[in-house]
């Protein structure tokens, strides 16, 4: 299975078509159904990153990159975070760091040379899902992101990237791609030619996609507003 091959397609249209009916479902839920749905999809991040450890470990296959501190990993604990204490900041790093991580992963997976029905290609499509269904059900909830947390979160993503490049060094790992950008990782192709200095593509691309994002929402309730008025 290669990059947008017939199979990663078939995983693209089923993740649209799951968020699609899902989202629907949780926008017209009551609120004790939709706290019972983000319940549900905490407990399946949780026990699809159980299965991994099952997996890699029974056969042999574990490595310190297994543990969970890939900024997809760290999402599974804010999004329990969210649901246990709904803070303002948790919401924030899902929309803006777990929603555009996860689906670039989606998009671009650096396992796509795994076959099809390979169990550890099935886990990463589908936490990855997960890990994007959560802010968009809390989208679909009301939620409004306030762009006056990104100065919060970048400082935290800092922090973050300086502790996974000590981790790295460590333990060899390559948390938050500090070592290298991995192959299907759109930064590898700027690796190729800047080297190191790739990194400060991470910065660029953040910029990028937080424009995108929170551009969006606010036309979005832009255009809604107006035509309130109207």
């Amino acid at each position: 299975m290669g990059s947008f091959s017939s199979g990663h397609i078939f995983w693209i249209l089923l993740s649209f078509a799951a968020l699609f009916f899902v989202t629907r479902y949780y926008r017209r839920a009551n609120e004790e159904s939709r706290r019972r749905i983000k319940r549900n999809i905490v407990i399946a991040m949780f026990a699809d990153e159980a299965l991994k450890w099952f997996v890699t470990i029974s056969t042999g296959q574990w490595t310190w990159a297994y543990l969970p501190l890939h900024l997809c990993s760290i999402s599974m604990f804010v999004a329990l975070l969210h649901y246990r204490t709904e803070r303002p900041l948790a919401e924030e790093f899902l929309f803006a760091v777990s929603l555009p991580g996860a689906a670039m992963a989606l998009l671009f997976p650096n396992w796509i040379n795994l076959p099809f029905f390979n169990i550890m290609s099935m886990h990463s499509f589908s936490i990855h899902l997960l890990i994007v269904m959560y802010p968009c059900l809390l989208l679909a909830g009301g939620f409004r992101p306030d762009i006056r947390h990104l100065p919060r979160l970048a400082a935290y993503l800092a922090i973050g990237a300086a502790l996974a490049f000590l981790v790295n060094s460590i333990l060899g790992t390559n948390f938050f791609f500090m070592n290298g950008a991995d192959e299907g990782n759109p930064l590898s192709i700027l690796e190729k030619y800047v080297g190191p200095w790739y990194r400060l593509g991470f910065i660029v691309l953040a910029f990028l996609l937080w424009t995108i994002l929170y551009g969006a929402v606010y036309l979005l309730d832009g255009r809604k507003t107006r035509a309130g008025k109207a």
